[in-house]
């Protein structure tokens, strides 16, 4: 089970990677901690992204938006955090305001749907708002200002997103209940919330669930309303409002983004998930990084589960991996 394991790494598979990296390092302000010539990481917080091309791991991205994950940012003044990166280029989707408070999406060169959200003050009273002050207290940092209360005082074009805490990754499922049973029952993740979407988009009253993923949340969303395509065509971008659940979903690629959790004996784990129903993908493989074991949720998001080499945690990728598991949140 994965209920202590935490989730330390998000893969974005990508089909160009200078492009990625141009787009994540010179537009959205990310420092590279790691490269090698088919990948590099970046500092989101207590995760580490990680741009692999896709190629590379046969993974086939969608042809258009891929809707199926959606990687959300949280940010102190989101009106400062928006300029600045529209200063640098960045086309988001009006910003919309609700019960949990403030948000703004905007996609990367591959369709990967990304958002910037400012919680609200009724959203930090909930058990989620609570682990983003734990999220916020481990890396030192002041409790979020919520939205409606902007700090104002920040040069737009200064803002970068190095560091930013990568506090959600919502996962798009078909079947509220499948996905509880995986996540919570078979994984063991704790759950934090759940209920019917707060902007009421779905009605199902396990719409949305949370999860507790060590320094950061994964979140399901029942695609109530969405339209399935196939992919026969790509999704052209609709940019007038935040849109959860997506309107488009091709559910035949939903592996583009891949969380990444650490387990300290992989054998032991895989063991144990597998007796539980869970089914991996040609067992554990072994490399230079450490030995690392692939499955997938019943909605087709991939998951892989990592035990790190010494030789990897002497890296700076390494360095960032032993600061997030000493980590208390």
């Amino acid at each position: 089970m994965l209920t202590t394991s935490r989730l330390v790494y998000l893969i974005v598979y990508v089909s160009d990677l200078a492009r990625s990296r141009d787009f994540y390092e010179q537009t959205l302000g990310f420092r590279a901690i790691e490269e090698d010539p088919g990948s590099v990481k970046y500092d989101a917080g207590h995760i580490i992204i990680c741009l692999n091309r896709a190629a590379d791991f046969g993974v086939t991205l969608a042809p258009g938006l891929d809707n199926s994950t959606d990687i959300v940012f949280l940010v102190p003044d989101l009106p400062a955090a928006r300029a600045a990166l529209e200063f640098r280029g960045v086309s988001f989707t009006p910003t919309v305001r609700y019960e949990i408070g403030a948000i703004a999406d905007f996609y990367d060169p591959d369709g990967h749907w990304l958002t910037l959200y400012q919680p609200s003050d009724t959203a930090m009273e909930w058990p989620s708002g609570d682990k983003i002050r734990s999220v916020l207290r481990a890396r030192g940092k002041p409790d979020p200002v919520p939205d409606g209360h902007p700090e104002g005082t920040r040069n737009a074009g200064d803002l970068k997103m190095d560091g930013a805490e990568l506090i959600y990754l919502f996962q798009f499922v078909p079947d509220a209940e499948q996905a509880c049973k995986f996540y919570s029952s078979l994984l063991g993740l704790t759950q934090l919330e759940g209920g019917a979407c707060s902007q009421g988009l779905t009605s199902k009253e396990d719409g949305v669930m949370k999860y507790d993923a060590g320094g950061g949340m994964i979140a399901t969303h029942h695609l109530e309303g969405t339209t399935l395509t196939d992919g026969a065509k790509p999704v052209a971008a609709d940019l007038s409002e935040h849109s959860c659940p997506p309107r488009e979903l091709d559910p035949h690629h939903t592996q583009g983004v891949a969380p990444v959790f650490h387990v300290d004996d992989i054998e032991q784990a895989v063991s144990g998930l597998a007796g539980r129903g869970v089914t991996f993908h040609n067992g554990v493989s072994r490399s230079e990084i450490g030995a690392i074991a692939r499955f997938a949720a019943p909605s087709g998001h991939m998951f892989y589960l990592y035990q790190p080499s010494d030789r990897a945690l002497a890296w700076p990728s390494g360095g960032k991996l032993r600061e997030i598991l000493r980590a208390a949140v």
